[in-house]
């Protein structure tokens, strides 16, 4: 028994078989192949098949050897079968996929592999493989990641989407039980996530993060050190939530989270997230970009202390009214080009930092039709009347109206107030190198961390929250970061070649299936790969995958 390297006409792939010789009743030598293994192309998936070749030789050798010794024993084959546990088929009797009649298959399974396929070769890229010791919980972590990318469910549902659509089986309460092991490696997935972001950047050096919070609530009011109530950016005042903080650089790779109870501050996050990621993230030429929800003097103080730079948007009506004369004022402002837009800029001094403002006449507009939505709302809500318990209570509503005697009325002086701001945005940074128009270029970068936020939200379904322990609660946290870590690693990859959303990512993987045929004669199992749209071969271009559209035994 011999491997045998087979050249097809006119084709650079080539295939491997395991062929045998025999005498057949003439005497004459003559050759049968054992099984057909499948194609490659390059010389590692030769190697890859080669080894299997091998490993199947030596099994098959093996059996007939243990056959031929159970023959000898009992001395002869017209012993009856011992009932029980049908025995394997030996691979040898099972007829190879090339010589099986169309007629007499029938399908009875289709399984979805592009996820497994693409999304194992970014998981093992992540190292997220070297998490756990045992086999067994490597493969269901494995699965657990990568069928949450494009599956987003319960632990449950992602158990049944396993089995049915993947042909991944696994129970339950192993599920459960290596949550609790994920748990105490969380340390190591944020190092190890960092450190295939770094990876992939060029000369290896974090040059700009993103940073912003949101909240992720549960189905239950129930409190805990990690569960509470507080500001919910879902509207759900109802229910009990905790804080996510997330940082990405400016492709949107991630670069850690931290979890907070649900009652923490936005402002008191960025500093307690810098020094939990101080331990790997050992960079000190940083700019850290945030909202200005981040903008409080402890925050700036302490990032100075740091050596960390920061670009932070600035409450310019908060500022003290000498300094608002000046941003108000049109002959500070000078133009210049962001993007491809015009814009008017100035900078000014600010408590021994850079204070830059910029005008772009289309936020103006944005604002001006964003504020006439909300007059035109209270005017139909107070009506002829001007009844106060028709207002909304919602400063939002009431900065633009004024009560007297039990009446309100649209004030046309707040108003013009408002729009003397129309356009305007602040930004505040420590930075004192860069040129104004590339300090508000990179703040203007942090619309990307908003969309990872919808990315964890949406696709993913990071919330509601189901879990009620907090080591259960993280590990959920953990899980979903993985995805999200591997989800976006296979889009910057693809994204070198052409351009494909996550959301088109995950669709064409879910479309690369095969179906699994029975024969109706002999019982056995073959796999008939399925047709690929031109999305999904650039994607698995992306990584240097071949896959074979050629039928072959299917075993399971």
């Amino acid at each position: 028994m011999y491997i045998r390297r087979k050249k097809s006409p006119n084709s650079p792939r080539q295939s491997i078989q395991v062929v045998e010789g025999y005498r057949d009743a003439t005497g004459k030598v003559k050759q049968r192949i054992v099984r057909h293994l499948g194609v490659f192309y390059d010389e590692l998936e030769e190697a890859k098949l080669a080894a299997l070749a091998e490993e199947l030789i030596a099994k098959i050798k093996a059996e007939r050897e243990l056959e031929s010794a159970q023959m000898s024993l009992f001395g002869g084959s017209n012993l009856p079968l011992k009932k029980g546990r049908p025995l394997k088929k030996n691979l040898s009797d099972i007829l190879p996929a090339d010589q099986v009649k169309l007629t007499d298959l029938v399908e009875v399974d289709r399984i979805v592999e592009g996820v497994h396929e693409v999304g194992s070769k970014a998981y093992s890229n992540l190292k997220f493989d070297q998490l756990l010791k045992r086999k067994r919980d490597r493969e269901i972590l494995q699965d657990l990641v990568l069928a949450r990318m494009v599956e987003p469910s319960s632990k449950r549902g992602l158990q049944h989407a396993l089995q049915e659509q993947y042909n991944k089986k696994h129970d339950l309460d192993a599920i459960y039980r290596l949550m609790d092991k994920l748990h105490e490696q969380i340390p190591l997935v944020k190092e190890l996530t960092f450190r295939a972001t770094l990876s992939l950047i060029p000369k290896q050096e974090v040059g700009l993060v993103l940073f912003d919070v949101t909240t992720l609530y549960f189905e239950s009011i129930e409190t805990d050190d990690l569960r509470a109530f507080g500001y919910s950016k879902d509207h759900r005042f109802n229910t009990t939530q905790v804080v996510l903080a997330l940082a990405t650089n400016e492709d949107g790779l991630p670069i850690g989270y931290e979890l907070f109870r649900g009652n923490t501050a936005e402002v008191n996050t960025l500093l307690a997230a810098i020094r939990s990621w101080e331990s790997y993230l050992k960079i000190k030429d940083i700019v850290f970009i945030a909202d200005r929800a981040m903008f409080s003097s402890n925050n700036l103080e302490a990032l100075d202390a740091s050596g960390y730079r920061y670009i932070v948007a600035a409450k310019l009506r908060k500022l003290k009214s000498s300094l608002q004369e000046e941003i108000l004022c049109e002959e500070n402002y000078h133009m210049s080009v962001l993007g491809n837009n015009l814009a008017w800029i100035a900078e000014f001094e600010h408590e021994g930092k850079r204070l830059i403002t910029s005008y772009k006449t289309c936020r103006a507009r944005n604002d001006a039709k964003e504020r006439e939505k909300v007059v035109n709302k209270i005017r139909k809500t107070l009506g002829a009347e001007g009844s106060t318990k028709k207002l909304i209570s919602n400063h939002g509503v009431k900065k633009y109206t004024t009560s007297q005697n039990n009446k309100s009325h649209v004030d046309e002086i707040k108003i013009a107030e408002d729009a003397m701001w129309d356009g305007l945005h602040g930004v505040i940074t420590n930075d004192k190198t860069m040129q104004a128009s590339e300090i508000i270029s990179k703040y203007s970068r942090l619309w990307m961390i908003e969309a990872q936020f919808r990315i964890n939200k949406h696709n993913l379904e990071m919330r509601p929250i189901y879990h009620w322990t907090p080591q259960r609660i993280e590990a959920h946290i953990a899980l979903c970061y993985m995805s999200y870590a591997v989800l976006k690693h296979i889009e910057y990859r693809v994204n070198l070649m052409q351009k494909v959303s996550v959301n088109n990512i995950v669709e064409n993987l879910q479309l690369v299936q095969s179906s699994i045929l029975r024969h109706t004669k002999t019982g056995d199992l073959y796999r008939l790969p399925g047709h690929m749209k031109n999305d999904a071969r650039r994607i698995y271009k992306a990584y240097a995958i071949k896959r074979s559209d050629t039928p072959e035994i299917y075993l399971k």
